[in-house]
């Protein structure tokens, strides 16, 4: 049988049985930040959720502005195909369009396309599942939520995995296989509550804020002993550079000194995680990653985090040659 972390497109569906019955918020799942970044084009428009001063240099630096907005260069495509599974979405409604548009200091393309496409994958791809975070929104008003929450039931339909009608805790690649759902969809706003999307504290991704990988890795330690063994969890392998960070590495870009930096030094710290179940009195374990340009050494960083689960796998057979057997009682 062919290991699961060989091939990163179909990982989930290739786990063992023992994998596929623990609950995704349970699970290493490897995330992309700013998902959609990679759909900056040139001369494209500042977005909303940009600094002041960045329209002010895109207008006379608009390629220096590009490579620091930049967060990730493969397509929702090749995301999902090294092994992606957790989307982090910026949205932003443009008018006097009236479309939706995923953003990131700058506009990226409008929202129905990338969709379009993860829904194709997930139909050729039945045992694998994604989570859509949409974490921030920019120019909404209480009806554009309404707009989006209708448009992503369309799109999704029967694939959403539903918080009217189940929990969490509950949320398996076995059940929702069985189930025929693939996506479950975090959104962070009350503006226009969908009771079939998840909320907030349903899934915390802390922002460390830092442009030090010591400092990053501080937080990201700090934060997961606070996590709530009853939600998921996001820990953001980020660096988040300022303006003033920036202007005296205008010549390089966010792949280049933030990116690679983590990566040299964060990985070994990412290896030490351990994902799987835990109690309330337990130390709190590791579920979702999440990183800048996951295409860096040819995924390397989804293959370290997918290979986690191994240690789920390892831990159970420990359990079971530690504890004694007995009958099972009604």
């Amino acid at each position: 049988m062919t290991d699961f972390c060989d091939d990163l497109e179909n990982w989930m569906g290739k786990m063992p049985a023992e994998l596929k019955a623990v609950p995704i918020i349970n699970l290493a799942i490897p995330g992309s930040h700013d998902t959609m970044s990679y759909g900056i084009k040139s001369k494209a428009p500042v977005a909303p959720d940009a600094d002041p001063v960045v329209g002010t240099l895109n207008k006379y630096i608009p390629c220096v502005v590009k490579r620091w907005a930049v967060t990730q260069r493969y397509d929702i495509v090749d995301q999902l195909k090294c092994g992606v599974r957790y989307f982090d979405l910026r949205i932003c409604m443009k008018r006097p369009e009236n479309k939706f548009y995923f953003v990131h200091g700058l506009f990226c393309e409008e929202i129905a396309e990338p969709l379009d496409q993860l829904k194709d994958f997930l139909r050729t791809h039945p045992r694998e599942f994604v989570v859509l975070d949409c974490q921030h929104f920019y120019l909404f008003n209480p009806t554009d939520h309404c707009v989006l929450s209708a448009e992503l039931n369309r799109i999704f339909d029967k694939k959403i995995y539903s918080r009217d009608i189940n929990q969490l805790k509950d949320c398996t690649l076995e059940s929702a296989t069985r189930n025929g759902k693939q996506i479950l969809i975090v959104y962070r706003s009350d503006a226009c509550v969908n009771d079939r999307f998840w909320l907030s504290q349903d899934w915390p991704t802390p922002w460390p804020n830092e442009v030090s990988v010591k400092k990053l890795r501080q937080y990201l330690e700090e934060t997961l002993t606070q996590r709530s063994p009853e939600a998921g969890h996001v820990s953001q392998c980020v660096l988040t550079p300022s303006v003033r960070f920036i202007v005296p590495r205008f010549m390089s870009s966010l792949r280049a000194t933030c990116a690679k930096e983590v990566d040299r030094k964060l990985m070994d710290w990412i290896r030490q995680q351990v994902p799987g179940p835990f109690g309330p009195d337990e130390k709190p374990k590791s579920n979702v990653f999440l990183a800048d340009f996951v295409d860096i050494q040819d995924s390397n960083f989804c293959r370290v985090v997918v290979e986690l689960n191994k240690k789920i796998l390892d831990q159970g057979s420990t359990s079971a040659q530690s504890s004694p057997s007995r009958k099972s009682v009604d």
